[in-house]
Parts: structure tokens; sequence; C-alpha cells
């Protein structure tokens, strides 16, 4: 490795998973960490645990505390018999020292060396403002790529600074994004100011709202997106906030109607093989209850390396 190698920024996590049952074999135990597992890994976890973005937005602050807890939910979970030949190396946090276009440019760099060493990348929020820089990476190895937001917000506000809302007007307008390319998933009016919602359309950006969703159905919705999504490399991002709320209480801005948490489950089963990068964001520990969405976005993490038991 060079030495401006940027997985030099990442803050490995202290070695404190270990295997103590044979017979009883946890995600923890199967996972390395670290540069130690780093070179045999087909995929990658890396945290970006600052919800700067968030408070930029006026949302409530505490997806900070995400990354963190997501790990400690998925590494209690039981590995699966079959590996399907994943292997698994859990990179740590990006360093989040800083202004936010800071954090973002360190993110890039960290994602874009991970993609052109062949692997996948799981990326664990942090505000869903890394978008931007997850999927520019993308773009930046890869060429065009294509898109999907599965979400109730479409993130696509124009501002003075980045923050939550803006990443995908970003990529539109940096050219790191065709609009066609892009799909907009989840999406509910209400949440969403009426001009960007006509600029989304104008544009050519594809838009599935909740209720078209529902009037079609969920797989039917999923078939198709995925089928368009396929042609080229793709970037997937879940935001905890699509789901309802009796299902993900702790995320940044609720939703009282939304997706189920298993629909989102069959979201990440149905990009497992095609997306390079899976992203799931605006989870927020300090909001949850019980762990209950905490462990759901642990279980969606899961459906995306392993599929659907």
């Amino acid at each position: 490795m060079s030495s401006d190698n940027p997985l030099k920024i990442l803050k490995p996590l202290e070695a404190r998973f270990k295997c103590h049952d044979a017979n009883d074999v946890f995600m923890k135990d199967i996972t390395s960490f670290g540069m130690k597992g780093y070179d045999e890994a087909t995929h990658v976890i890396i945290g970006c645990p600052q919800d700067q973005g968030v408070r930029r937005n006026c949302g409530r602050v505490g997806a900070a505390g995400a990354p963190t807890a997501i790990r400690k939910a998925l590494y209690q979970y039981k590995a699966p018999l079959d590996h399907a030949g994943v292997k698994l190396c859990d990179m740590g946090d990006v360093d989040v020292l800083g202004e936010l276009e800071t954090i973002h440019e360190r993110q890039r760099r960290v994602v874009r060396r991970i993609l052109e060493d062949g692997k996948r990348v799981l990326v664990f929020g942090g505000g869903n403002d890394i978008s931007y820089p997850d999927a520019r990476a993308l773009a930046e190895a890869e060429g065009e790529i294509a898109a999907v937001n599965v979400d109730a917000h479409l993130d696509m506000r124009k501002a003075s600074e980045p923050h939550s809302g803006t990443p995908y007007r970003q990529l539109l307008d940096d050219g790191f994004l065709k609009p066609e390319n892009f799909h907009e998933v989840g999406i509910q009016p209400h949440a969403n100011s009426p001009e960007y919602l006509r600029q989304a359309q104008d544009m050519g950006v594809n838009i599935c709202t909740l209720a078209m969703a529902r009037r079609h159905g969920w797989m039917a919705v999923l078939e198709n997106l995925l089928a368009a999504l396929e042609r080229k490399p793709f970037f997937a991002g879940l935001d905890m906030d699509a789901i309802r709320a009796s299902d993900a209480p702790g995320v940044s801005a609720l939703a009282a109607v939304g997706l189920t948490g298993w629909e989102a489950m069959e979201f990440a089963a149905g990009c497992r093989h095609g997306a390079r990068i899976f992203e799931i964001t605006e989870t927020n520990p300090e909001h949850d209850m019980d762990g209950r969405t905490v462990r759901l976005a642990a279980s969606v993490a899961l459906s995306w390396l392993y599929g659907l038991s």
C-alpha cells in the first residue's frame, strides 16, 4: 500500500470480537477487522459517525451514534450457514473531525479506494448527506452509474452549503449522475416541497411515490427497479425514515406511514448482487425504542450481504 493510501485515515475498531463457541457462530466470528483481513475481503464495512448535515438541515441530531450501534446489533446476530462467497471486513470509521465538506472528501477518497480494489462497500451513516461522496466515488471509479434513493424525501434541495437534504441535487448538478439513471422510491409528497417535486420530474428523475408502490405492489416495483438499475454499476441508498415509525422509531425524521421493515429488507436483498455500494443512513439511536431501529438496520445489512433466509 502506498504512503498516500486513503484507508490509513480510517479509525480501526478495537479487537474485542472473539469467537467463544465453535457451534454457536456469530457475525463477529466470521468478520475480519482492519487491514489484516482487507486484501481477502469481498465486502467492506465503513462508518461515517456524524450528523452535521442533519443539524444543518434542522433535523433532530443523534445519527452520529448509528455506526457503533448498528455494528453492536450486527455482530450479535448469528452467522449464516452458507456465507455465499462473502468475506466481510470491517475497516472502522472515517475520521469526522472538521467541517462537513472535509468529512465528505475523506469519505469519497476512502470509498473510491475500496471500490478500485474490487470490493463492495457497506456504509453505515450518519446523515444522508454522505450519499454525495459515496455515489460520487462510484462515478469516479466506474464512469456512468445508476442510483436509487429509498426515502420519504427527495433530498434534491438547493442550498448555500451541503446538508442532509442536498446530496442528490449535488450529484445531478455536478454531473456525477444523470437524471434518467436516478430513481427516487418511497417518496411521500407531503414531506417534500411541491416545487422540488416538479423540478425533479422536469429533469427526468424516475419517481415512485409510496402511494404508487402500494398501488402496484412492492415486489412489482422492486422487479422493475432492479431491471433498470442493473444495466450499470449502481449505488443503493436506504434512508431509514422511508420506513414507518412503528418499525423504525429511531430516525432523524419520523414517518407515520412508510415501507415496512420487511420491505426494506427485500429491497436490500434485491440489491445484493448488483449494488457496488449499499448505504444505510439516518438511523438515530438517541430516539430509538428498545433498539428496534438499530436492529432493523443490522437486519437490512444482513439482507444485502446474504439475502433473505
